[in-house]
């Protein structure tokens, strides 16, 4: 395929024209004028910005159902003894023990089109339901999206053999954590079963638990374990001293910044500024009950600009965060010859102009990072194939989706759910207190 006219952001998200060649899956050609081979498919991006497809490094799907559920509410309050309180227990109950695979997997299909709809091609799923691997995998190939999946600790039957997903496996949290958990998580990434990835250093109860049974924090446990480094997942890492900061930044474990989930929960927020000036290796993600990838960018982008030399960040530092790849066989995050198709096909609207691109100035990263918006994106491309077309997938029949979405949530929401016999909560159940922190 042969996209003739573009207007795209390069590696370094300043604005280029060219023609660009798609060839198989990858970016073949990107050249000031290409002729179209004899046959080849032409498509002229007159009309459009490409951007890069970007990754929210941090999900668990699917938790739309769960929208506004946990409002005014701090994390540690979850699914305490209110009828706010109640109602997220029965959910999560739900999700964990009685949704129908059929339900379940019409639940993702949703999310994962709203995913690729405000430009996310590829997530780092780390789910939301008990034993629901096989279906976050076959959904997000459906949809045509990338994922990076968490099998905690099952082992998938049969390789896995998708260009398109990367197998990983867990650590457990804080708070269940022991060494026979540990043992087992080493002999999983022994056995190629990795990448590694946990929730670390989330809050200080999670840093406390650590220090209790470990006698040395998260991030230092794993060090020591010969578990830190570059197959290495940390969403959060918000409770970290000097010396944690130090080994994230040598070992370059792949570490995700929540910033809107964070603020949503009043939690603390990771020491951002300082790990990305002692070189970490960052992405952004959203977490959990708001998956506007968009939202985060910008709040990343302000909160740099309230670190104390606010002048040392750029637009393009956040564009940066937002396509750094924990996986490089995955996702590549940029437009540079060699790597996966994964584009967005942005509506020139007259809301992200001017874009000013001169030798010395340029505001393009800062107006396409806080003027764009979901309704821009008009075509996205996966691995070189399309995957929604005039704002609409063309792997999914979306109108049965939403139909079958619309009639779920009535039946889940009915009052036989909200107003069914409470069963007693058991506190010291480990379930319960899993969800009072995750």
């Amino acid at each position: 395929m042969l996209l003739t006219n573009t207007r795209y952001l390069d590696e370094t998200f300043h604005l280029k024209s060219a023609d660009i060649r798609i060839s198989g899956t990858k970016i073949g050609m990107i050249e000031p004028h290409l002729e179209p081979a004899e046959g080849e498919e032409v498509f002229d991006c007159s009309s459009y910005l490409l951007y890069p497809g970007l990754i929210d490094a941090h999900v668990h799907t699917p938790d739309t159902l769960l929208r506004g559920l946990f409002c005014d509410k701090s994390l540690h309050q979850w699914c305490d003894e209110s009828e706010q309180g109640r109602l997220q227990q029965r959910l999560f109950d739900y999700l964990d023990g009685s949704v129908p695979t059929d339900a379940f997997r019409t639940l993702m299909q949703y999310a994962y089109l709203r995913y690729l709809k405000t430009g996310v091609i590829c997530i780092v799923e780390t789910g939301q339901a008990d034993s629901s691997c096989q279906v976050l995998e076959d959904t997000a190939q459906q949809a045509g999206m990338k994922a990076l999946l968490d099998w905690y600790d099952e082992i998938p039957e049969g390789s896995n053999r998708s260009d398109t997903i990367v197998r990983g496996t867990h650590l457990p949290e804080e708070e269940e954590l022991d060494q026979a958990g540990l043992e087992a998580a080493k002999e999983r990434v022994a056995a190629g079963q990795g990448p590694l990835m946990t929730h670390c250093l989330e809050t200080t109860f999670r840093r406390q638990e650590a220090l209790r049974k470990f006698g040395i924090s998260t991030v230092k446990l794993l060090d020591r374990e010969g578990l830190l480094g570059k197959d290495t997942l940390l969403f959060h890492c918000i409770e970290t001293d000097e010396e944690d900061k130090q080994l994230l930044c040598e070992s370059q474990a792949y570490l995700v910044h929540c910033p809107v989930s964070n603020q949503l929960c009043s939690e603390g927020t990771m020491a951002l500024g300082q790990l990305l000036q002692g070189g970490a290796r960052i992405g952004l993600g959203t977490d959990f009950l708001t998956h506007d990838i968009w939202e985060v960018m910008r709040t990343t982008y302000r909160e740099l600009k309230m670190d104390s030399h606010p002048e040392r960040w750029k637009a393009e530092h956040v564009w940066k965060l937002a396509t750094t790849s924990p996986a490089p066989q995955l996702y590549q995050g940029s437009i540079e010859v060699g790597n996966s198709a994964d584009l967005l096909f942005i509506e020139d609207s007259l809301s992200l102009s001017p874009l000013v691109e001169l030798p010395t100035f340029s505001n393009v990263a800062f107006n396409t990072l806080t003027f764009t918006r979901s309704e821009h994106i008009r075509e996205v491309m996966v691995n070189g194939k399309w995957v929604i077309r005039q704002g609409k997938s063309v792997l999914l029949d979306e109108q049965e989706i939403e139909t079958t979405y619309r009639s779920l949530l009535a039946e889940i929401f009915s009052n036989q759910l909200l107003h069914a016999r409470e069963r007693q909560i058991d506190r010291s159940d480990p379930a319960y207190q899993q969800r009072m922190l995750t």
